[in-house]
């Protein structure tokens, strides 16, 4: 269940299941067999004075349960059957992935094909959250690592330990342009002036305002145009005797 439904909206990927706007028998009411969970990747709330799309929801199926701590800051849903199996009906699981592991912060038990239009507001919350965390982590490892102390690395850091991004390098979307940092920050733009230092969602979420959008899935790396996200996995899937 792999459809572009907004081809012409840069804050959804291409491989997203549309969840808002959608008809609701069109909604999952299940994972799919080879699936462990939907990461959401980009939440909107309408407004009724907007000349914008209203609500919009999209994700990504994650094959597999990935190590959280390469995740950190993901926010996703599983999709269970509830108590009486009514095959109509889910209970949504939201989890989130942090330092120090996954965890189940809601459940909604036995919910129709509306359930994006009533999990929305909390899975923006939680998206925004985690990734005003992630930029506030990034102050800390960069000060920690001045003073000679081990930093506990977030996923950047960790494909930047791996060899498969470098300080220097640059990502790109939507026709922006940051810059990898030390200690797994990004840097808008490509002046050599000093720059704020933020996060891949943070960064992604505060130039997509007011949409609200997991960075993992738009950043590129600009020299292959490869997704942060597949590095991510590629990491993921890498021998441990391999990652450095």
């Amino acid at each position: 269940m792999t459809t572009d439904p907004h081809p012409s909206d840069p804050t959804v990927p291409a491989d997203a299941v549309a969840l808002v706007p959608a008809p609701p028998d069109s909604v999952p009411l299940r994972n799919p067999a080879d699936a462990w969970a939907l990461v959401i990747t980009t939440v909107r709330l309408g407004r009724p004075w907007s000349t914008r799309p209203t609500d919009l929801m999209a994700g990504v199926w994650l094959p597999a349960q990935p190590s959280a701590d390469l995740h950190q800051g993901d926010v996703v849903v599983r999709l269970h059957p509830p108590a009486n199996n009514d095959p109509d009906k889910a209970d949504v699981e939201v989890l989130i992935a942090t330092a120090y592991g996954w965890h189940s912060v809601q459940t909604l038990p036995a919910m129709s094909g509306h359930w994006p239009h009533y999990r929305a507001a909390t899975i923006m919350a939680w998206m925004r959250a985690l990734a005003d965390e992630a930029e506030r982590a990034i102050g800390q490892r960069l000060f920690t690592s001045s003073v000679g102390m081990p930093p506990y690395p977030d996923g950047l850091d960790q494909l930047i330990d791996a060899g498969l991004i470098a300080p220097g390098e640059e990502v790109v979307w939507n026709g922006h342009t940051a810059t990898v940092g030390h200690g797994g920050a990004l840097l808008h733009g490509t002046d050599s002036a000093p720059l704020f230092p933020t996060a891949v969602s943070a960064l992604a979420t505060r130039l997509a305002t007011p949409t609200t959008v997991n960075g993992w899935y738009l950043w590129r790396r600009a020299r292959d145009d490869r997704p942060l996200a597949d590095l991510r996995a590629e990491l993921a899937d890498a021998p441990r005797s391999t990652q450095r």
